[in-house]
């Protein structure tokens, strides 16, 4: 994750993009004078997984000329807004190699984006084990390299809540596996970015 936008505040910030991203509610009337909403599964563009990015949405990039692209595939790109990091950035919902994921594309201080985050819109997964967790975002990984080429795990990393796994691609791109033992949960991000 980026320096300053880590651990839960990536998280949050994926459920809040994964609830407010192309989903409509539909207004029902159960009773006179109740009005009850159910949201509606958003429907998701496909957009092509490149070494460096998603559909338009790729490093270095100008981020307006990015959303100004990626508007056709999803319109919540016109919202572009500061960040948990305050860099400004767009999420939209894209549908990437068979997964539907939230995406999220952050400019720098020069207006280009400088990291795309990619996460699973069904969010964390209810496993047994770390090592689930490790086997789990290296399927992932997998399921990406057709595009990016072969994964190399790294060492685990052990965070203050989490642990996690790394397997990075040649171009630079990596997946996150991070698995929090208090909620035998594991989640996972496609990361691209200029620093490391």
């Amino acid at each position: 994750m980026s320096g300053r936008c880590t651990g839960t505040a990536v998280a949050r910030l994926a459920l809040l993009c994964s609830v407010g991203l192309g989903g409509g509610a539909s207004a029902q009337g159960d009773e006179p004078g109740v009005v009850s909403y159910q949201t509606q599964a958003p429907m998701a563009a496909t957009a092509p997984l490149h070494a460096n990015g998603i559909g338009p949405l790729v490093l270095g990039a100008r981020l307006t000329t990015a959303a100004r692209r990626t508007l056709p595939l999803d319109a919540a790109a016109a919202q572009i807004g500061p960040g948990c990091d305050e860099r400004d950035q767009i999420s939209v919902l894209l549908k990437v190699e068979n997964h539907t994921l939230t995406v999220m594309a952050m400019a720098g201080t020069d207006g280009r984006i400088d990291e795309v985050l990619a996460l699973p819109t069904d969010g964390a997964t209810r496993l047994d084990s770390i090592a689930a967790c490790q086997a789990h975002g290296e399927r992932f990984a997998q399921t990406l390299s057709h595009r990016l080429g072969a994964a190399t795990p790294q060492a685990m990393e052990r965070k203050a809540v989490s642990d996690e796994f790394r397997f990075r691609f040649g171009g630079g791109a990596q997946v996150v596996a991070r698995w929090f033992a208090g909620g035998f949960s594991c989640d996972l991000l496609l990361q691209f970015r200029n620093r490391q």
